[in-house]
């Protein structure tokens, strides 16, 4: 009977220190709405929300990408900025045109310039689309 105990006592703790990282890992992963994204600058998180209208500044120094999310700008509530330029190639598709109006969840790390909350996007794979 005590080895039994033992046994379960020792598969608890296996269970706790096995399944705890993981679980942490997926809080940590949580998407939050882009209205709440200012909350994180500092921190990598995934940020969703609809693109409401974006801006090519194509003969720009870096060719950036604009992505004003939730509102429009210079009232948006996040920009997702792509340098274009120098990431053309990870894109399969023209940004400011197949994700204008689209609702995506982006990933990457959350900064702020000129108070405004922003999130450098470097490839497609950052973005997924929601339905």
């Amino acid at each position: 009977m005590r080895t039994f105990k033992s046994q379960i006592r020792f598969f608890s703790c296996f269970g706790l220190l096995f399944f705890s990282p993981l679980h942490l890992y997926a809080q940590s992963q949580q998407a939050i709405e882009v209205k709440e994204a200012y909350k994180y600058v500092g921190e990598t998180k995934i940020v969703c929300g609809r693109i409401v209208s974006t801006k090519y500044l194509k003969r720009a120094s870096g060719g950036p990408i604009f992505l004003n999310f939730g509102r429009d700008y210079p009232n948006q509530q996040m920009t997702g900025l792509i340098w274009f330029g120098r990431f053309s190639e990870y894109f399969s598709y023209k940004p400011e045109k197949f994700l204008k109006r689209k609702n995506v969840c982006v990933k990457g790390y959350i900064s702020e310039h000129e108070g405004k909350t922003q999130m450098e996007i470097r490839t497609e794979k950052q973005i997924k689309l929601r339905e």
